[in-house]
């Protein structure tokens, strides 16, 4: 059995490993109670846990010592287990998980930067429902259950907004307060030349951000404000513009074309271009036939 990272009492089906700088997101299966051939630790996790229920209803009792909780858990249902809290999870049925780990550390350090009293610490939530946060973390565990490797400006962005929507619901639903303004416009043209120049490889969210001269966790929020795109976006809109023009004006092979726009493979080219210009590499050359290019390799 492969164990989970972020609980090893848990059979893991997917992880993000180390991928992500912060965070782990995990699918993962938790046996019933005295079914597991490890029962739960009796101290609680090193880090943040978020738990999303996916699988079938099932009934959890939730214990940390001075008091019981008692709930039927149905499909994106979730609870907050903040580290070292114990709770001591008792489900009646195996259950199918969806995990998101976060650092402590570096959760603190978001709330700092949000501008959040340094005192504000994560409380236990138990058994809410918070659609937005569920979608994060779906789309997150999606990109490591994908073909290929994951975009780093993708999960590094998706775990970024997923650890803002915990914070506020593990901190009595305070908001983050929201700050407006974009970047400099010279900071703004040195991060763009930074991506054009390194676009053919995986580039991720914390060197773009030293290169901004902002925080991570401010990078995503004053790209947008001064692009109307996320960097992930831009980025990917880059890797697209470039993939076209190579396509058109080039006879370099599609594999190299992928590869030299930085992405994984022709596979990943092939399904960007489809959803963004609807076409497909091949479709792509053919339609540009007449201007006498040889025909793609």
């Amino acid at each position: 059995m492969v164990t989970s990272r972020i609980k090893p009492h848990l059979k893991c089906l997917t992880s993000s490993g180390d991928d992500l700088q912060h965070a782990v997101v995990e699918r993962a299966v938790e046996f019933a109670a005295g079914r597991a051939d490890t029962a739960p630790p009796p101290v609680g996790p090193g880090s943040h846990v978020l738990v999303v229920h996916t699988g079938r209803s099932a009934n959890l009792r939730w214990s940390d010592g001075s008091a019981v909780r008692r709930a039927r858990f149905h499909t994106g249902e979730a609870l907050i287990n903040p580290a070292g809290h114990a709770a001591r999870p008792r489900w009646q049925d195996d259950v199918e998980l969806v995990l998101l780990a976060l650092d402590p550390l570096w959760l603190k350090e978001l709330t700092a930067e949000s501008g959040l009293p340094d005192a504000v610490e994560l409380a236990p939530a138990f058994h809410f429902t918070d659609p937005l946060l569920t979608l994060l973390v779906h789309r997150l565990l999606d990109a490591y259950e994908a073909d290929g490797p994951a975009d780093p400006l993708y999960t590094e962005s998706l775990a970024q907004a997923a650890a803002a929507l915990v914070l506020r619901q593990g901190t009595q639903g305070r908001a983050l307060p929201v700050r407006e303004g974009g970047m400099p416009a010279r900071r703004l043209a040195e991060l763009r030349d930074y991506i054009h120049v390194n676009l053919s490889r995986r580039i991720t969210l914390a060197e773009l951000a030293a290169v901004a001269g902002v925080s991570t966790s401010h990078l995503n929020r004053v790209f947008k404000a001064s692009t109307g795109e996320t960097p992930h976006q831009y980025v990917l809109r880059q890797r697209v513009e470039h993939a076209r023009n190579a396509l058109l004006h080039t006879d370099r092979s599609i594999a190299d074309i992928a590869l030299s726009a930085g992405f994984a493979d022709q596979s990943h080219l092939t399904r960007s271009l489809r959803r963004a210009l609807g076409q497909t590499p091949r479709t792509l050359r053919a339609g540009n036939a007449d201007g006498g290019r040889r025909p793609s390799r």
